[in-house]
């Protein structure tokens, strides 16, 4: 068996073991009372290159398509169907280029899946392959190239007509409009007004004869609202870009909107029945996977083992060199300016263009000084483990539009625990601070400046920073509740991006530049 067959291919000789799963609880489909079928979703998948949810014992891809397993042995037209931002980014995914989670897929029986943003992000080559090596279909109905979907050569198609049931199902897909402006599309690939472009294709679908339109979607929420405010004929989206979880779906103009958040805390059992009319009523359950008695995929177990064995291996391959000690000591990072640091700092602002930046020292970890022999003459191999193990945290880097005011109170916070090594501590990009540690906290900021200039608490100014950070993680609550332009969901993984630098860079030599100072000390 290969690591890419799918289900079908493994069932002759692994149909024993899937009868050993046990039995979910009443599905959402035995629910629903209706003359005509019943077809059942299992949705979503959105799981940005991971195999696992961060810390979560037991929310893993086979528990997920476990889950699922035990879900479709009650209902009798089921499919299985993802809602795109799943080959990346993870460092999975920069080992990978999202083979894994094609193969988990087909192993898993996935039917159909759509593009997210982050399906984009190793560029549109590989993702063209990917959807070459996928059993399942993807569908999108406003990613376009050359007039016709994107990767139609590869098996793509803008949408599918397949037969579950007795009944007849248009299947589609649409991605987030801002797509090229926090991805790699590339130059040929076009993203249309989700509104028009469905419009366009749900007629379409039902002059093809469709007795329901499903939309998987890649759309924040609000927006896919509107879509289905404007376009009618639609039955149910499914699929959130921003992760909203909704305990009931909602009805829009006759649109059921169903939401599950990403990766794998929940699965969405969403069952539409279908009549002479088209949809005649739903029913939904929302499934805590870590509360779920489901055993694991058989299937997609072995796929995952055998990609999480090849990734210890990858993780000691080089990826460049430095000419310096990279120093993530912790009595450094936690209260000094560290060249790791700024380098880390450096690396979000330029990759959302920002105007500043800031990185918690705490995320910065192993409490080590790194190549100390490194120099000009004598460059160290930096491998993926050791961007890994600084970088541990599955952060997303975050952009934010916010008032000087508040930039410099995130310092303020920043330095307010100094003498408790806390981890709030700010390394930063294009600002330089001075504070005094013996001051009363809240009022140890001395001077600081954004762009070369003090910074003007009544100017705005954009900030790169991680979603941790934003989201008021070590006390930066009033970076909460700021405008966000760049989200936890549309930017890079962390790691992931400061290896893809490295990368490209070849070599680094990271240094201090005076831009952190102690009040009383030399820096």
């Amino acid at each position: 068996m290969t690591y890419q067959a799918t289900r079908r291919d493994v069932l002759g000789t692994g149909a024993a073991v899937l009868g050993s799963l046990a039995v979910g609880s009443t599905t959402a489909s035995a629910a629903l009372q209706t003359d005509g079928t019943t077809v059942t979703f299992l949705h979503d998948t959105h799981v940005h290159g991971r195999f696992a949810n961060a810390g979560a014992d037991g929310l893993n891809v086979s528990r997920y398509f476990g889950l699922m397993n035990d879900i479709a042995e009650d209902t009798d037209a089921t499919l299985r169907v993802g809602n795109g931002d799943d080959l990346a980014s993870s460092v999975l995914s920069a080992v990978f280029d999202g083979r894994h989670v094609v193969s988990t897929f087909n192993a898993g029986g996935l039917d159909f899946d759509t593009y997210g943003n982050h399906d984009f992000d190793m560029g549109p080559e590989v993702l063209r392959e990917r959807v070459g090596d996928s059993l399942f279909t993807w569908v999108s109905a406003n990613v376009r190239e050359g007039g016709a979907v994107f990767a139609a050569d590869q098996g793509a198609q803008q949408y599918v007509l397949t037969d579950v049931g007795g009944v007849t199902l248009g299947i589609t897909g649409l991605i987030t409009p801002e797509a090229p402006e926090i991805t790699s599309i590339g130059e040929n690939t076009e993203v249309l007004d989700p509104a028009a472009a469905l419009q366009e294709v749900t007629e379409q679908i039902q002059s093809d004869g469709a007795d329901a339109t499903i939309v998987l979607s890649h759309l924040a929420s609000e927006t896919a609202r509107t879509v289905a405010e404007e376009v009618d004929g639609v039955d149910a989206i499914i699929g959130d870009h921003a992760a909203t979880v909704l305990e009931e779906p909602a009805v829009v103009n006759d649109t059921v909107l169903s939401f599950v958040g990403d990766e794998y805390e929940y699965l969405g059992e969403l069952a539409l029945g279908i009549g002479d009319d088209g949809v005649t009523d739903h029913e939904f359950a929302l499934h805590d996977v870590g509360a779920s008695s489901a055993g694991t995929d058989p299937f997609v177990s072995l796929v995952q083992d055998h990609y999480e064995t090849q990734l210890e291996r990858q993780l000691d391959v080089v990826i460049g060199q430095t000419t310096q000690p990279l120093d993530t000591r912790q009595s450094v990072v936690r209260a000094r300016e560290s060249n790791m640091g700024n380098f880390v700092a450096d690396t979000i602002r330029a990759d959302v263009e920002a105007d500043t930046a800031l990185m918690n020292g705490g995320g910065i970890r192993t409490d080590t000084l790194y190549f100390e022999d490194a120099s000009e003459d004598n460059p160290a191999d930096i491998t993926r483990r050791v961007v890994v193990d600084i970088l541990p945290f599955p952060n997303n880097v975050v952009e934010l539009e916010i008032t000087g005011e508040t930039l410099l109170a995130a310092l303020e916070n920043g330095v307010s625990r100094i003498e408790e090594g806390a981890g709030r501590f700010p390394q930063v990009s294009g600002i330089t601070y001075t504070y005094d540690p013996t001051a009363e906290s809240g009022d140890r900021i001395i001077e600081a400046t954004a762009g070369g200039e003090p910074v003007d608490p009544a100017a705005t100014y954009t900030l790169a920073t991680n979603d941790f950070v934003s989201g008021g993680g070590d006390g930066y609550s009033m970076l909460s509740d700021t405008t966000v332009l760049v989200s936890s969901n549309e930017g890079a993984l962390l790691s992931d991006l400061v290896i893809n630098t490295i990368e490209e860079a070849g070599t680094i030599s990271p240094t201090t530049e005076g831009r952190i100072t102690r009040q009383g000390e030399e820096n």
